[in-house]
This record gives C-alpha cells, structure tokens and sequence, in this order.
C-alpha cells in the first residue's frame, strides 16, 4: 500500500509539551467515569470481608479512596510536567528500575507464591516498572529514528532488552507482567517502523520463549494445568477461582442481581471479589449490561490514547501516548480474560478498577502523561486544518512490502530534520533554549 505524502511539519513541530491548549478533556473525563465505578464496585464486593476480617464494611472503601486521591495526584503532577523530561530521564529511571527488579527477587516479601512486593504487599515494583518501561522503550526508538530497520542497531539490541526485562519479572515469578510489556513494546516496535520480518523473527522468539517457561516452570505450568483442567471437567476441578467466576458471570444473566446483591463475592465464593476477579463481581450484580459498560469505557479510552498519539507532535509522544494506551488496553483484555475463562489465572488487575496501591497510583500517572500529550498536541492541530490532521494519521501508516519507510510519517522527517541540524550551526532560541534538555543517548 502506497504511504500517503507527509504534510508540511512546520504547524506540528511544538515540543514544548506544556504551553498549547486544554487537556483531553474526553479522555479525563472516560477515566473519571472508571474511578467512580470502581470505587463503587470495591466497595459493594469488599464490605463483607471487611466485617468479617476488620469489623469495619468501609475498610476496604476507604482504603481505595486514599489509593485514588493519590494517584489524583500523581496524574495532576505528571499532567504538569511536559512530556519532554520523561525521555531525558529514561536512563536513570530505567536502571533504577532494574536495580528494584532485581532486589524484589532478593529481599521482597512473598504474596500468594510469588516474590514481588515490597513493604507487607502494599508496594509492587513490577507495576511502576511496566510505565518507566514503556518510557525508556519511546525514547529508546524515538533516538534511533529510521535505523530501527537495522538489525543491529533495532532488532538485536531490542530482543536483548526485552530479554533482560522478561528474565527479571519472570524470576518473581510474575509472567503476567512480563507478556504485557513484552505485547505493548511489540506494538511500539512495530509502529517505530520496524520491518514485517523483524516483527516475525520478535513474535517467534517471544512465543517459544514464553513456552519454555510454561513447560519448564512448576509455577506457570501449574496454573496452566489447572485452567485446562476447569475447563475441560469444571465439576472435578481444583481450580475453583475459574469454575466461580464463570458461575457468578452466569449467575449474573443479562440485568444481574442488583448492586449489592451478588452472593459470589460473599466468603465462599470468587476469591478476591474487590482485587483480580472484580469483573465477576461486574457481571453477577449488573448483569451483562454491566459487564458491557466496563467494555465500552476501555473502548474509549483506547480510542482518546490512539487519537492522542496519532496527534503528538513528535515521535516520542507518539510512542509514548501508544504505549501507555496499548499496556492499559492490554491488561484489561487480559483480566477480562481470566475472569470469563477465556486465559488461566494470571494476578494481572483491572485498571481503575481493582483494588490497588502502586497499580492504581501507576495508572493515574500514566494518565497524567497522555494528558500532557494531548495538551502538547491541541496547538498544532489547531494551525493545521482538519483535512492536514487527517492525511497526517493516515500518513503515519504504512504496510506494505515494498516501500521502507517508517509508519511514522513524522518519525523519518523528523528524524532528518534532527541529523541535517547537527550539521548546521545551531539556531538559539530563547523560548526554547532551556526546554528541550537534548535528547539522551540511548545504547
């Protein structure tokens, strides 16, 4: 298929990030939407095992509450900062991150078989990592431009990056985590213009990879074994999490029993009601009406974060705005998996949702991040006129065969203009001279 012509990039050239016009408003006001029923649902799937466990029906409830006023304010301060500071920042915040993997595995506290908590579980160094990831994995493919089609500059140290992460989180074992960022950097990969044959050679290895794991590894083979298991004889299976869920989805039939009024969150039933299996909780009290709903906001929110990065003004923002919206759509399409049957156990929460610290804390600042993107962009399509914004989005793809360029339209011209500048003297702009920092060298 032909690439469209790459409109003229004068109006989409602003990297200030913080001083266009309005946030996303769409997009704040989707995720506002989830906060809300997910607080609502915490605490209509908790209050029982709050009496029982702390004497309290609200325990759980306000627990979430204070989860959501920080992660509130993690999203305003991360919608403060431009977007720009994060890819300056990738390295450090990366090796941090590594150094945290690493000691999780050493000292972390052990939650239901596995090592990945800090602090009595409250804190979870997988979920800030899977964000700082994706940040470092933006700049990382923003620096290399077009020659992400090099196998050796884009391929190969990539397959060496993902296996470091993969080798990390597994090791907790968290293989949730892993195949989700392993997915969400796929997909940024590919829209960095990686060629068919690289993103081939990426899927094949990622799949036997992740077979050796299931066939040599006593925990993941295990739960697979027992998702088999209840699927194929429900009635004889030892994996009541999945049998439970399915009967409360059923139980639930198509208006639910009313909220409040689902008994499989009751001690007994689903296991985690208000943590994993909220969905189930979803399904059984408002039906599959409900159960609906949740699907339509994940949709839109899907379709503001892919509006926001198919709009960013630079390369960056583009992956970045992709791979926030890919990780969050991701994890919702697999617990919404887990919880109809349709994958095995996993541990992976539903954004917004779920009952949750640093998931719930990580989310919103992600968030915060897409705003700052989407503020970045409201200038630049506001010069533009509507028909360039539409050839611009279309412009940015491109699979075909024959023609190499990138499915950035925006990654090679901007990428050029970035090379041919550091043959020319430099122009000083004092509007700009203190913002952009320059742009870190990514090995």
């Amino acid at each position: 298929m032909m690439a469209a012509k790459n409109p003229p990039a004068g109006p989409r050239t602003n990297t200030t990030g913080s001083s266009a016009g309005s946030y996303d408003w769409g997009l704040l006001t989707v995720v506002v939407t989830l906060l809300a029923f997910g607080a609502l649902m915490v605490f209509t799937a908790s209050y029982a095992q709050g009496i029982n466990g702390f004497d309290n029906p609200f325990y759980f409830f306000l627990r979430q509450l204070a989860w959501m006023l920080l992660g509130l304010a993690a999203m305003v301060v991360a919608m403060r900062i431009p977007y720009q500071a994060w890819e300056r920042w990738s390295i450090p915040m990366m090796l941090a991150t590594l150094i945290a993997l690493i000691a999780v595995i050493a000292v972390g506290g052990e939650t239901l078989g596995a090592t990945r908590t800090f602090f009595s579980g409250s804190v979870q160094p997988s979920e800030p990592a899977k964000l700082i990831i994706i940040i470092y994995i933006s700049a990382w493919l923003a620096s290399k431009g077009t020659r992400i089609r090099d196998v050796q500059v884009g391929l190969i140290p990539f397959s060496i990056l993902m296996g470091i992460i993969t080798v990390l989180i597994v090791a907790q074992p968290n293989i949730s985590t892993s195949i989700l960022i392993v997915a969400t950097a796929f997909i940024m990969f590919f829209i960095a213009g990686a060629e068919l044959r690289q993103l081939l050679i990426v899927a094949l290895g990622g799949t036997i990879t992740f077979w050796v794991i299931i066939e040599y590894s006593a925990y993941a083979g295990g739960r697979v074994e027992r998702y088999l298991e209840a699927i194929w004889d429900p009635l004889q299976s030892t994996e009541w999490q999945t049998t439970r869920t399915i009967r409360a989805l059923l139980n639930g039939g198509v208006f639910g029993q009313g909220l409040g009024g689902g008994d499989y969150k009751l001690p007994g039933g689903v296991p985690l009601p208000w943590s994993d299996n909220i969905f189930a909780v979803v399904g059984e009290e408002l039906g599959l009406l409900g159960a609906l709903l949740v699907i339509l906001l994940f949709s839109l929110l899907a379709y503001r974060g892919l509006r926001t990065a198919l709009r960013a003004p630079d390369t960056f923002g583009m992956l970045l705005a992709t791979g926030i919206t890919s990780l969050l759509v991701l994890q919702a399409i697999l617990n919404i998996a887990v919880v109809t049957a349709v994958a095995p156990a996993t541990g992976v929460t539903l954004p917004f949702i779920t009952y949750g610290g640093s998931s719930l804390v990580t989310v919103m600042g992600a968030i915060g991040i897409l705003l700052n993107i989407s503020r970045g962009q409201s200038r630049g399509a506001a010069r533009s006129s509507p028909n360039t914004d539409l050839r611009t989005a279309y412009a940015r793809f491109d699979f075909g065969w024959r023609n190499r360029r990138s499915r950035l339209s925006g990654a090679g011209s901007r990428s050029a203009a970035h090379s041919a500048g550091r043959s020319s003297p430099p122009r000083h702009n004092a509007r700009t001279a203190g913002r952009s920092g320059g742009r870190p060298h990514h090995p």
